[in-house]
């Protein structure tokens, strides 16, 4: 584990926010690369980038704080501190869509459209930004002891709950995760679909993969929606099936539009 990679100077460059910042790269040049074939100009890619990052980063942030918000009561110049991580996965996600819908309809474009350029690239970004969480220490699971739980350093967020003690790497298993629905996206848009399958398609393989996830990480008490002796749902699991039930509505009324505007 790296929370700093190394100084420049006596800046230190934190592995949290590089690999957030080499995700949003690595997601905007797919997309780019992705755009042509779908008649959109690569630039304007580039251009919507702008407002899905600062939507996305303020979406996470808020979600957040909202989540945690006992901690910055006493502290809210803390609430700014953002390298020390402190992110929401589906607070950044769903306001980085907005902002994206919002750009492509005011650029003419049609949203679904653009929406099923930009898809792979949420899950590559999910997949690079959890390897961040990871190096930071932060988003830990549950005590584990399979031969590939990590132990982490004291300095970090796991050792300071858990010292000494092997936890399951949550971190990575999202990320992998989060790589595999983009192999998956990828194949699936090698035959035609409707226009607005990808997004949702990634909405839903991303709530399923995050609610199973989600039992062996570690959540402190504000996170609980409910916790009982056999069976606990998280904020984020709750959020999750909210999630899968919008994607499949939307898929399901997608698709009939798209039939019946083919069999006009």
């Amino acid at each position: 584990m790296h929370p700093v990679l190394f100084h420049i100077g006596s800046l230190p460059i934190r592995s949290y926010g590089l690999m957030v910042a080499l995700a949003f790269a690595a997601g905007i040049l797919l997309a780019r690369r992705r755009a042509p074939a779908r008649n959109v100009a690569p630039d304007t890619i580039i251009d919507m980038a702008f407002f899905v990052i600062i939507g996305s980063i303020i979406g996470a942030r808020l979600t957040y704080i909202i989540v945690h918000w006992e901690h910055y009561v006493g502290d809210p110049l803390r609430a700014f501190k953002i390298w020390d991580g402190g992110l929401a996965l589906y607070g950044g996600m769903i306001l980085g869509v907005i902002a994206g819908l919002w750009f492509f309809k005011r650029r003419g474009i049609s949203m679904w459209t653009g929406a099923d350029i930009t898809a792979p690239s949420l899950a590559l970004g999910i997949g690079l930004g959890r390897i961040g969480c990871f190096l930071n220490g932060c988003c830990f699971g549950k005590h584990c002891e399979l031969p590939w739980a990590v132990t982490f350093p004291p300095g970090s967020g796991a050792g300071a709950w858990f010292p000494g003690v092997a936890l399951h790497p949550t971190q990575l298993y999202e990320s992998a995760s989060a790589f595999l629905v983009m192999i998956a996206l990828l194949l699936l848009d090698r035959r035609r679909r409707f226009p607005g399958f990808l997004l949702w398609t990634f909405m839903l393989m991303l709530a399923v993969s995050r609610f199973i996830v989600d039992p062996l990480r570690f959540y402190e008490a504000t996170s609980m929606v409910y916790q009982g002796e056999t069976f606990s749902l998280t904020s984020n699991q709750l959020m999750g099936l909210c999630l899968a039930a919008i994607s499949i509505v939307f898929l399901v009324v997608l698709s009939r539009q798209d039939r019946r505007h083919t069999d006009a």
